[in-house]
């Protein structure tokens, strides 16, 4: 059984919590803005998390799983807040990514423990397309 908006909310604002962020630093929206926000619908028993823009959808992810779906979530934020982190953190002549990705691993084992590999595994695949390339940043 599918869980409405506001409890999805509830379990994205513990999992903020706990990785030690401010409540209600994810917002879930459950209709398009418009403006690439992403939001979530409820069809046929499955959850769908969308990203539109002025009407144009250009990404759709569809789960059953609720887990999956707060995955989903908190990787947007969790990357945000890494990425924002390597820029205070920025190394000359290293690939920022070196900084950014173990903080995202982080910031998904915190959510939850169960994440950790999850998120290792994402990191992985990325790395095994393009891998670390200091020579860029030089």
């Amino acid at each position: 059984m599918l869980v409405n908006i506001d409890e999805i909310q509830r379990q994205a604002d513990e999992m903020i919590l706990r990785a030690g962020f401010p409540k209600h630093s994810v917002n879930l929206c459950s209709a398009p803005y418009g403006d690439g926000t992403p939001y979530i619908s409820f069809e046929n028993d499955l959850y769908n998390y969308i990203y539109s823009e002025r009407g144009y959808e250009f990404s759709r992810k569809v789960t059953h799983s609720l887990n999956t779906l707060l995955y989903w979530i908190m990787c947007e934020f969790a990357y945000k807040i890494a990425y924002q982190y390597e820029l205070d953190h920025r190394v000359e002549g290293r690939d920022g990514r070196r900084i950014a990705f173990p903080k995202f691993i982080e910031i998904m084992a915190n959510m939850n423990p169960d994440w950790e590999s999850e998120a290792r595994v994402d990191i992985q695949k990325i790395l095994a397309e393009a891998p670390y390339d200091d020579t860029l940043y030089t």
